[in-house]
């Protein structure tokens, strides 16, 4: 079987070395080169042994992109999933985290801005406007990249002031009353200095509504700005100072029960729904999510002689704050109507500086200090009732009542890092770096019964998970050595084969909702990986046809995995034995005339976990597939363009992307069967882009298919992703 996918992630590419064959005398484009700093410094993204994608701004504006997981579909084995607001689910080659509970948890998938590691995805992270581009590595980044990262990274670059005067704008209207506006102005403020101001808002009607008190969810209302201010007072010495802002408030996620065909007969809440719509809730509470980020960022380059500083310097804020009901229903039909309040502030301090030697030497290298002070805030609350029967002690006890975790965490992350590029031969290229980590970790939290349900009833029960109250206060720390090594071999100009070997780390933590004080002070433990990598980065027939293909086996130990405790109704995280990941990765471009162009790019995946006994019931699910991941994914599509008249031109671009099945956890019951989403545009306008007019559609099958799901007694009660959408956008620029 994965003979059979992997020829078919390779047909589009043979495809297009047929077509160019043929069609190559009426060719006048070749395929553009980009520019990433996936090394720290400016490369071509062709020239390094690194695998990763860039996306350019103007393709994500062109896409309508906002949010990271309208990225993951493009992106070759990386899935996205949603709990709620706070806690976005991002996987890479099968590594990735369910959900940050826990005040002290940190990411498998790191993310950054203008080279910032943000801690938290849902409390801290912006909304994606006014990129240059963004980059997704893949693998551990366990060398240069600040915070150690396992599973991947996702960098975004913000655009920066030019020197000249310019600015765009864009409008788009759309179903479910969706406006969209994005713009930006840039210029000089003197001689040597320049400014850049990007605005953005973002709104729409809900896509589900609450049809027990009316209220719309997975609606939207979001705004931010953003203010960067370069300054160059020479040709050895400059400074960028960003900073940014913004706002999100909406009803936040709508969760519908569906049967859960894994369990005889039907569960509680299924049958006796209202609605069996899926973009119904009957949750009788009002639910609200909200967030609040903000951050500064500076950063100085020096050059003395052949030599570059670099300093960076930034602090990053969030506030978030949402309650949603977890079953997506009152109480009856789920026997319990638990509603989680929930609160998280987080502060990040990044200190770092690295020093580069000279880019034309034979021997390159940059090395640096890292430094990054987190503190996060988090509570959840939990209000249930049962309509079940039942006395003190009685299962309807332990689901009726008030309760509430309270966890304050605080990371000290130091590093010391470098890496040296040697040039064996002029075609040869071998890489060794290392990074040596310390993390120092202290938790205080406190789980505090607020009541024990309604006034008359014979409770003596907490509702769970919490069985008796606690006051905690613990710490921790951990080290570790992230070694990294590649040989690079261009064979020829425009294609590289490598092979690597690198490592990386991802810190332990504490529980953020436990059973009791033995819960709650037992910490897991880091986990590691091992991944190795071969590949090659190839553009043939004078740069209109890009092949690039990357082979990994990654080896995990330690393996931190989220678990659901059934019993306390609760989510654990705990350290697997190991895991074995291993896959193959193909991304092609092909520009088969002037006026079209080609792309597909996809993965197979060998995911499994290795000698794993489940510690919450002793079941062993060596053998099993890591959790969200599918054996394959891929993306196919197509740009059309043409010139009218000499002075404007008429574009289409289609894309349909498809994810096999997944499971929802590691004991191989709950599943997503496969899905894919059909995206579309048509735009006129002028060739300069002074203006431009599109039409824009995605998931125009309105393909039904879920971003979550909560397994619970019969049921899974589901989160679904955003139905079809679809509207116009007038943009320009000047």
């Amino acid at each position: 079987m994965t003979r059979k996918i992997a020829g078919r992630l390779s047909l589009c590419a043979a495809s297009a070395v047929a077509a160019l064959t043929a069609g190559s005398s009426a060719w006048a484009q070749q395929i553009e080169e980009v520019i990433v700093t996936a090394r720290k410094r400016e490369e071509n993204v062709q020239s390094i042994p690194v695998a990763v994608t860039a996306i350019g701004g103007e393709s994500l504006k062109a896409a309508a992109i906002t949010d990271l997981s309208q990225i993951a579909a493009r992106i070759p084995s990386f899935t996205y999933q949603q709990q709620n607001s706070m806690e976005s689910e991002m996987f890479i080659r099968g590594v990735g985290s369910v959900r940050l509970n826990g005040a002290t948890a940190d990411p498998s998938v790191g993310t950054f801005l203008d080279e910032v590691y943000i801690g938290r995805r849902g409390s801290a992270t912006p909304p994606i406007f006014d990129l240059a581009r963004v980059e997704v590595l893949r693998g551990p980044q366990g060398t240069l990249f600040g915070k150690n990262i396992v599973g991947g990274a996702i960098s975004l670059i913000t655009a920066k002031p030019e020197p000249i005067v310019g600015g765009s704008g864009s409008i788009s209207y759309g179903n479910y009353n969706a406006i969209t506006t994005q713009a930006h102005i840039t210029g000089p403020l003197t001689d040597n200095a320049a400014i850049r101001i990007a605005l953005y808002q973002n709104s729409h009607d809900g896509y589900a509504k609450n049809i027990v008190i009316g209220q719309e969810l997975e609606d939207l209302e979001s705004y931010a700005g953003r203010i960067s201010v370069s300054w160059d007072p020479s040709d050895t010495f400059k400074v960028l100072v960003t900073a940014d802002i913004s706002s999100d408030e909406g009803g936040g996620p709508s969760r519908h029960a569906v049967d859960d065909p894994t369990k005889p007969g039907f569960g509680f809440i299924t049958p006796n729904l209202r609605s069996q719509d899926p973009r119904t809730n009957e949750s009788p509470y009002p639910q609200y999510a909200r967030r609040n980020t903000r951050g500064l960022t500076g950063r100085a380059d020096w050059d003395i002689g052949d030599y570059t500083v670099t300093y960076v310097s930034a602090i990053r804020e969030g506030e978030g704050r949402n309650r949603w009901t977890q079953a997506g229903a009152g109480s009856p039909p789920s026997i319990t109507d638990s509603t989680l309040t929930q609160a998280e502030d987080y502060r990040g301090i990044t200190q770092e500086i690295r020093l580069a030697s000279p880019r034309s030497d034979r021997l390159r290298w940059l090395a640096g200090l890292y430094y990054l002070n987190e503190q996060t805030d988090r509570s959840s609350r939990n209000t249930a009732k049962s309509y079940l029967p039942g006395g003190a002690g009685s299962t309807r006890d332990s689901l009726d009542g008030d309760n509430i975790f309270v966890g304050f965490g605080e990371s000290k992350n130091y590093a010391i890092f470098g890496e040296a590029n040697f040039d064996v031969t002029p075609d040869l290229t071998l890489t060794v770096g290392g990074r040596y980590t310390w993390d120092k970790k202290s938790f205080q939290s406190r789980g505090e019964v607020l009541s024990l349900g309604p006034v008359g009833l014979p409770n003596t029960l907490s509702p769970s998970p919490l069985l008796s109250p606690y006051n905690i206060s613990v710490a921790k720390d951990w080290a570790e050595f992230t070694p990294k090594v590649s040989l690079d071999w261009k064979m020829a100009p425009g294609k590289m084969l490598y092979a690597s070997a690198s490592k990386g780390f991802k810190g332990g933590g504490w529980q953020g909702a436990a059973a009791n004080a033995a819960g709650a002070s037992k910490a897991y433990e880091p986990e590691t990986a091992w991944n190795y990598e071969a590949g090659f980065k190839t553009d043939w027939f004078d740069r209109r046809l890009r092949v690039n293909v990357a082979a990994f086996y990654t080896s995990f130990k330690d393996l931190q995995v989220e678990l659901l405790d059934d019993v306390n109704l609760t989510l654990v995280i705990a350290n697997a034995a190991n895991a074995k990941i291993k896959g193959v990765e193909v991304e092609t471009q092909a520009q088969l005339t002037r006026e079209f162009s080609i792309f597909a790019s996809g993965s197979v995946l060998d995911a499994k976990y290795d000698d794993y006994i489940d510690p919450l019931r002793g079941i062993n699910y060596g053998g099993n597939k890591i959790q969200r991941t599918p054996d394959y994914q891929f993306n196919v599509g197509a740009d059309w363009r043409r010139e009218v008249s000499g002075e404007y031109e008429v574009a289409a671009h289609v894309e349909y992307s498809y994810q096999d099945d997944i499971f929802w956890g590691p004991e191989e019951t709950n599943m997503e069967d496969g899905y894919g989403q059909l995206d579309a545009r048509i735009s006129f306008g002028r060739l300069d882009r002074g203006w431009n007019i599109a039409l824009f559609g995605k998931n125009l099958t309105d393909k039904l298919y879920r971003a979550s799901i909560i397994p619970f007694v019969g049921d899974e009660v589901s989160l679904f992703g955003p139905p079809r959408t679809y509207g116009v956008r007038l943009s320009g620029r000047f």
